[in-house]
């Protein structure tokens, strides 16, 4: 009977305990509620704005390095770029306009075939296809005629993912281009033969 006293007077004193708990944990969210002020509220959900609008430029840069590494990968060793400019459009792709130089028609077939077979290579387009002279800096006349060449303008796009500004992603998808790239040859060079 004693036990049942002692058990009722703990359990009445927790009661009260947790009541006074309670009670000071509402006034303190009174407290709380009575100092809010809507000016801070606007202030920080214009800076969540703010963020949310940085973090959203983040997720769409990109890395020029990335754009470059993928060009190269996709370009064979008989070619010569010798102008090229970069144009982001909005935050869907990035068109590539180049002009190129190869040592033969069959070099600028190879290269288009190259190209196509790129999975993040889009609208890619050839153009002015010509043949012409190389022209170095101390040739003569003569040496100049004996190495023709071929030169054509490109234009193809590359969407932002193929290219991320993450240096880790853009890591892995270097050691992917160059990967693909050896695999590619090799199919094309069987599809040769």
């Amino acid at each position: 009977m004693f036990a049942i006293l002692l058990s009722a007077g703990g359990v009445y004193l927790y009661q009260q305990y947790t009541n006074n708990k309670l009670d000071q944990a509402v006034e303190n969210l009174n407290a709380e509620i009575e100092s809010f002020n809507q000016a801070d509220m606007e202030r920080v959900t214009q800076f969540n704005n703010r963020l949310s609008q940085a973090q959203g430029r983040l997720e769409n840069s990109i890395s020029v390095t990335a754009v470059l590494e993928r060009l190269q990968a996709a370009t064979i060793d008989t070619v010569q770029i010798n102008t090229l400019s970069l144009m982001r459009e909005g935050d869907e792709k990035i068109t590539i306009a180049a002009e190129i130089q190869t040592d033969s028609f069959d070099s600028t077939l190879f290269q288009q075939r190259v190209f196509l077979i790129k999975d993040s290579v889009q609208e890619f387009v050839i153009s002015e296809v010509g043949s012409t002279v190389v022209k170095e800096a101390g040739q003569t006349e003569q040496e100049r005629n004996s190495r023709p060449a071929v030169s054509f303008l490109t234009t193809f796009s590359l969407p932002l993912e193929a290219v991320p500004s993450d240096p880790q992603a853009a890591a892995e998808a270097y050691v992917s281009a160059v990967t693909d790239q050896d695999a590619q040859e090799e199919e094309i060079n069987e599809d040769i033969i």
